[in-house]
């Protein structure tokens, strides 16, 4: 009954908290052709739905996206790419970081654009049926200590880019990644203080689309709701 009152009446924000969309990745099993986040779903790019849905609960947005599509930029939200000297090391490796670069590229923003705001939120751009009551879930786990990372889970499974993060991570994330060469989300997350938030709820909103089959899947389903 919860769920159905807060698609009625829209997103709950909660705290001052930054919202980072992570659009990095390379999306290889979605096959040849656009961009992973940006593959159309109901007639707009899958990321503009994780937009939609994130942007009312945080202060501010921001998306991380290495290629400058056009597609970002009409979002209407701030567009970003990996640090400078993360894109070096990734140039010298031959490939990208993974998604430990994006979460630094959204704290850094951050901390630029907000330097009150002490937490950000990353969510990946290939799950858009995101809770509209996520961050007040997350903000309402947060207690004294406070946890430097907080994960969500649902079931057996932790979704490692849904998080909230402590920006005060950033400098030890940098070295973390440039010097350790450092690339799991958990085993970074993990030395610090952490928690989990697990889910109230089935995995429904936690779809991550990364296959045509997955896109189809999620097709249907707004399909159903309409």
């Amino acid at each position: 009954m919860a769920m159905k009152t807060l698609q009625k009446f829209g997103p709950v924000r909660s705290g001052a908290v930054v919202g980072v969309v992570l659009a990095g990745g390379e999306g290889r099993r979605m096959g040849p052709g656009v961009l992973k986040p940006l593959r159309v779903l109901d007639g707009r790019p899958m990321v503009a739905h994780v937009v939609e849905r994130l942007r009312p609960q945080v202060m501010d947005l921001v998306i991380v996206a290495n290629d400058p599509a056009p597609e970002f930029r009409a979002l209407g939200v701030p567009v970003i790419a990996d640090p400078a000297d993360i894109q070096e090391a990734a140039q010298r490796e031959g490939r990208r970081l993974g998604p430990l670069a994006g979460i630094l590229a959204g704290m850094d923003w951050a901390r630029r654009h907000h330097p009150h705001s002490g937490w950000i939120l990353t969510a990946p751009a290939d799950v858009p049926f995101l809770p509209l009551d996520l961050t007040v879930r997350l903000c309402g786990l947060m207690h004294v200590p406070e946890p430097d990372v907080l994960m969500v889970r649902h079931g057996k499974r932790r979704e490692h880019t849904l998080a909230i993060w402590s920006v005060k991570l950033a400098a030890d994330l940098r070295r973390a990644i440039l010097e350790e060469g450092m690339r799991r989300v958990e085993t970074f997350a993990q030395r610090y203080v952490f928690e989990e938030l697990v889910w109230p709820g089935n995995a429904a909103p936690f779809l991550n689309v990364n296959t045509p089959v997955e896109l189809s899947e999620a097709m249907r389903r707004l399909e159903r709701v309409r």
